[in-house]
């Protein structure tokens, strides 16, 4: 065997998995965008509290940059999760211009209701496999952290300026 058609035939699994992953993701996106709108919250709307949730407060041109938006349309997205109770405005102490958006308890609240009702949806699902077929599912997914891990590690390498 060479190693050309070892790695094809690696690749083509990868494909295969990918493929066959689609469908249950296409499903977990749907039902994440249904509690979204169940909680008047829009996708956008969404990805500014998560990534509060996962970095904490920001100056507001960071989270412009994260989410890939000019600055005056994130203050309007801030302004109306500001309205609605799950994001709060604050001056950075350090630099009064600066502004700092950040969770508050209600905004946390509901993200923890999200995952909540994700969580409960992927026990479910895997309590439908028997013993085996999880610890199988336990170890692959390990596997993918780990070669995750790996990637970002690789990413952050490759950006780096010599």
């Amino acid at each position: 065997m060479t190693v050309n058609s070892a790695a094809t035939r690696a690749s083509d699994t990868a494909g295969e998995i990918v493929e066959a992953l689609a469908p249950l993701l296409a499903h977990q996106r749907h039902r994440w965008a249904a509690r979204c709108k169940a909680h008047g919250l829009s996708i956008v709307g969404f990805h500014v509290v998560s990534l509060l949730e996962m970095h904490g407060a920001m100056p507001m041109s960071r989270l412009a940059d994260e989410l890939g938006v000019a600055l005056p349309n994130a203050t309007g997205i801030v302004g109306r999760l500001a309205e609605s109770g799950l994001v709060q405005r604050s001056s950075d102490v350090a630099d009064r211009r600066i502004v700092l958006v950040g969770l508050t308890d209600k905004g946390r609240e509901l993200i923890g209701e999200m995952e909540a009702g994700r969580q409960e949806r992927m026990r479910r699902l895997v309590g439908l496999l028997d013993a085996t077929q999880q610890r199988r599912l336990l170890q692959s997914v390990k596997d993918l952290h780990a070669a995750a891990r790996r990637d970002a590690a690789s990413e952050t390498k490759g950006n780096t300026i010599a």
